[in-house]
């Protein structure tokens, strides 16, 4: 809704201020106030369209007019102009003008303009988009078949008053027998062959006379299944176990590529159906990345069954040493100092966070530890580990309720949840406190979070497409540490922060 004032004026013409010649008639300059209220846009049903309604009031005589009169009513077309004072104050009769548009018989999808002007103004141009009746529909149960080995005829059954074609999109098993192309109602017949190998799927996807997408129809063919989670498995240096997701529906086995590589061990050497596969691992303390494999395989119950063989590469990295930073004048320039007050760094101290103060700055991936010290009772330390799409990880480090706690922002999305992570409370206060962020591989490209006070596990979690997931491994961080208050004399030291380098998992 907008209320606009607009002001029409002449330019005004006089002679030389010592000039001998008759000066020119100034004219008289003109103002019009033309206010009225209505949206900017009105997107409407093929039948059925709702009123649009026009609130319109005016010094000057005014018009409200169609771009396509034949699509619609305007109840009231022009009104008169009123006293300026009134239209001023608000106090002027406000004229409601009323559009109704008529059924959109043609396929396509048409657009009007509404234009509210006076005779020297055009004061707005209000958009309407009114649909088409063109409709393209598959039911539900169209849209998804479960196929027999042997393979087959399905069909797909389109409801529809324009042309439309159909093509397979995904799945080089499948073929359109019948209805590539059809107007109107119609069925599309969809040809599966005989599988003898593994699951499999495939689309067929229906377009409406334009050519755009309107539904697709996912074939699923009966097969063996063996799909592990990933073709890596990924663990830290100092991981004892490992896992990784089996999506089956059969009986399987998994074995070592080389007896020789004793530095794990595999605690499933069997299943069946949806599982598992755990490993437990010695800690690595070379300097070198260790490397194996182990092989995934369907049980054959008789000769000519299809066999399926999945290779899973195992790496474990070494472990890499921190790099401790201090905050110290040169590193300050590298943060931005964004609450109240700004830290200051004194040698052989550290940096001095008096409430409300807080830096921020974009962070490489990888595992931190933050030190703090000098916490006063009143303070309230806290940090943000910030990933895209709003979310966060949090802690606050609290001495006025004795306690460290953890705390998330999930997904603006709404695609991801928080996990469960209990507070950490046995903390002396009195004593320089470590935090801890450690980050491990989890899955194909997630993460397992550890966080970690004065070198004492206070809790961890797994990321995933369902939780927190865009905390992936190697994502960028915005980080954020401050100190804010929670009692007089808010302050907190923070002494240096150690970074470790997250492993190259391809060197």
């Amino acid at each position: 809704m907008k209320k606009i004032l607009y002001t029409v004026f002449a330019v005004l013409l006089a002679g030389g201020l010592w000039s001998c010649t008759p000066k020119e008639e100034v004219k008289e300059e003109k103002v019009v106030d033309l206010r009225y209220r209505v949206n900017d846009s009105y997107d409407l049903p093929a039948a059925g369209a709702p009123q649009i309604t026009i609130l319109v009031a005016s010094t000057d005589p005014w018009t409200v007019t169609s771009a396509h009169p034949d699509w619609c009513i305007i109840d009231i077309e022009e009104g008169s102009g009123q006293d300026a004072d009134a239209v001023h104050t608000g106090k002027a009769e406000v004229t409601t003008v009323r559009v109704q548009y008529y059924n959109n018989t043609d396929l396509d999808d048409r657009t009007d303009q509404l234009i509210i002007a006076t005779d020297t103004w055009v004061g707005k141009k209000v958009t309407v988009n009114q649909k088409g009746c063109a409709f393209l529909s598959v039911p539900e149960e169209d849209l998804a078949f479960d196929v027999v080995k042997a393979g087959g005829d399905y069909q797909i059954h389109i409801s529809s008053n324009q042309p439309w074609s159909s093509k397979v999109t995904d799945g080089d098993w499948v073929s359109i027998a019948d209805g590539a192309s059809g107007e109107g109602d119609g069925t599309v017949t969809v040809t599966a062959a005989e599988n003898v190998e593994e699951l499999r799927y495939a689309a067929v996807t229906i377009y409406d006379r334009h050519g755009a997408a309107m539904a697709t129809a996912l074939f699923t063919q009966d097969g063996v299944q063996l799909v592990p989670g990933s073709t890596e498995l990924r663990a830290g240096f100092d991981q004892t176990s490992s896992e990784l997701e089996v999506v089956s529906n059969t009986k399987w086995t998994v074995t070592k590529a080389s007896e020789s590589d004793d530095w794990f061990t595999i605690d499933t050497p069997t299943g069946e159906g949806n599982g598992n596969i755990k490993l437990t691992l010695t800690p690595n303390a070379g300097t070198t990345m260790r490397r194996s494999s182990i092989i995934l395989k369907n049980v054959v119950d008789k000769e000519g069954d299809y066999a399926v063989e999945k290779e899973i590469t195992v790496k474990q990295a070494y472990e890499i040493n921190p790099v401790r930073q201090i905050l110290d004048n040169d590193e300050l320039t590298l943060w931005k100092s964004d609450w109240a007050n700004a830290p200051v760094y004194t040698k052989d101290v550290g940096t001095l966070f008096a409430a409300k103060a807080r830096l921020n700055r974009s962070m490489p991936f990888g595992t931190y530890t933050f030190r703090w010290s000098a916490i006063s009772p009143g303070a309230r330390v806290r940090h943000w580990f910030c990933f895209s799409d709003g979310i966060e990880l949090k802690a606050d480090i609290r001495p006025a309720s004795a306690k460290i706690g953890f705390d998330f922002n999930a997904s603006s999305s709404g695609v991801s949840t928080k996990p469960s992570l209990s507070a950490y409370t046995d903390v002396d206060f009195a004593q320089p406190v470590e935090l801890t962020y450690k980050f491990d591989p989890s899955g194909a490209e997630h993460c397992h979070v550890t966080y970690l006070v004065n070198g004492v596990e206070a809790g961890s979690f797994d990321t995933s497409a369902e939780v927190l997931h865009t905390v992936k491994w190697g994502s960028s961080i915005n980080m954020y540490v401050g100190c804010d208050e929670e009692g007089e004399g808010s302050s907190a030291v923070f002494e240096w922060y150690e970074y470790t380098a997250p492993m190259n998992w391809d060197e």
